[in-house]
């Protein structure tokens, strides 16, 4: 057995979302390792490696935002709210999809300009 394969520990174990408080149980599909709360989307710093559970931050990791890798596969963006690190992370079959839409919507509500003007824009080059 490889030392990466030794590192690894079977996530068979329900844990209580630090974030949310829900109930996490083994994933059903998606995923290899649960490394966030399927309710809330949070997950926790404790990865070097996916599945190796050496990190020793331990800080709560805040959905970001998502990204579509080139096959098409759905990933969660989290950043530690605690040392800053940015990762992604698969999404797992029971994942609140209102909540992965939200985070996908999130560019489009939250603009950093009034979109009104946006929109006036785009009339004003339809008529020419």
């Amino acid at each position: 057995m490889s030392r990466k394969k030794k590192n690894i520990i079977a996530d068979t174990h329900v844990f209580l979302c630090a974030h949310c408080g829900s109930a996490v149980t083994p994933p059903d599909s998606g995923t290899e390792h649960r490394n966030h709360c399927p309710h809330c989307l949070w997950s926790m710093h404790v990865d070097l490696r996916p599945g190796d559970r050496r990190s020793g931050c331990r800080g709560e990791m805040e959905p970001i935002g998502v990204w579509i890798r080139g096959d098409g596969e759905w990933s969660l963006i989290h950043r530690c709210r605690r040392c800053g690190i940015i990762k992604a992370n698969r999404i797992a079959g029971d994942d609140d999809e209102l909540q992965l839409f939200g985070l996908a919507a999130r560019p489009i509500t939250d603009m950093p300009f009034p979109p009104d003007g946006v929109f006036r824009r785009i009339r004003k080059e339809r008529t020419l």
